[in-house]
């Protein structure tokens, strides 16, 4: 049973990302009121970084302290487990369980709550976003890594100790890719912006023809830049989007045979790609589904905005219980 929203007007959500954490000032209906961001990798020091965060949440209650009350923090982060603590995240630079939610809340003394980043994100499409009045459904944030959550008979799944759907680290490749979580061959080493980065360099390895990202080294070639690239036909970039459209594809066919959900969608950086990634996906997910489960699941973009969809997840958890 969904329990009614508390009766305030406003939440802040936090989104840490690998790259980028971001926050922002949220109402009731999903409306995205301003926001602030830092680098995730700034200090691999677990307290500064809870520090400089909670120095932000402040600067944001202050600069809205006469408009409404702000009643709660929502914090969503890969690696949450059962005790509310980030644990060692393959794309964090923390090497110990840190309990993030009490740190900010003693530096705010705003009630504050941390769940998995992908339940989040999932919690904001369902209640902001394309997955209104859906109770069966995935959510794949595509960004620095790829995030996954699975709603089920309008259920977040955590498993037995709240890490359930880390399918980013599922084997996609046999021997494949090294991952930052120790192991290779993991999807998110092929679907996701670094993935789509290292597929990018192979590709200028093996193909002959001229391209634009050949004058980019690892460092600065971005996602934006090879966007730009499949825009302008060139064959490098595209031939990137199709393969990791073919294997995200494939990953996505595994779990509609397993889940049969309403839809899946798709969150993070990589979707303002559009059509040049989500035409191979839809393909690669018919060629690889038995003919019962064709054209059964939609692959929907996140209504969330694809830079918002963290934030807006975080905030909604003061709004809904992912375990009712």
């Amino acid at each position: 049973m969904k329990h009614p929203a508390p009766p305030f007007e406003y939440s802040i959500g936090i989104d840490v990302g690998g790259t980028t954490t971001k926050i922002g000032l949220v109402d009731r209906e999903g409306h995205l009121l301003d926001r602030l961001s830092m680098d995730s990798q700034a200090t691999p020091d677990a307290r500064q970084y809870s520090a400089k965060l909670a120095e932000l949440v402040q600067t944001m209650i202050r600069t809205h302290a006469a408009e409404g009350k702000i009643q709660g923090i929502g914090i969503g982060a890969p690696g949450v487990d059962e005790r509310a603590e980030v644990m060692a995240a393959a794309n964090m630079p923390f090497s110990e369980p840190v309990p993030l939610a009490k740190w900010i809340e003693d530096a705010t003394s705003l009630p504050s709550r941390l769940i998995k980043d992908s339940s989040a994100a999932i919690i904001g499409e369902r209640a902001f976003g394309g997955a209104k009045g859906m109770d069966h459904f995935v959510l794949l944030t595509l960004g620095t890594g790829l995030g996954s959550a699975l709603m089920i008979h309008g259920k977040v799944i955590g498993g037995a100790n709240g890490l359930a759907s880390e399918y980013g680290h599922s084997p996609a490749v046999p021997d494949g890719r090294q991952c930052n979580c120790g192991k290779k061959g993991c999807l998110e080493t092929y679907v996701s912006a670094t993935g789509l980065k290292r597929t990018v360099f192979e590709l200028l390895a093996t193909m002959k023809t001229e391209s634009p990202l050949r004058d980019a080294d690892f460092h600065h070639l971005d996602a934006r830049m090879i966007f730009d690239a499949a825009e302008s036909q060139d064959p490098v970039a595209l031939e990137a989007f199709r393969y990791t459209g073919v294997i995200l594809g494939r990953a996505i066919a595994g779990l509609i045979v397993l889940l049969d959900p309403q839809a899946v969608f798709l969150a993070g950086g990589l979707i303002h790609a559009g059509p040049r990634l989500f035409d191979p996906v839809k393909e690669s997910i018919e060629t690889h589904l038995l003919p019962m489960f064709q054209g059964s699941c939609p692959v929907l973009p996140s209504q969330l905005g694809a830079d918002d969809t963290g934030i807006l997840g975080a905030a909604a958890i003061l709004w809904d219980d992912p375990k009712s």
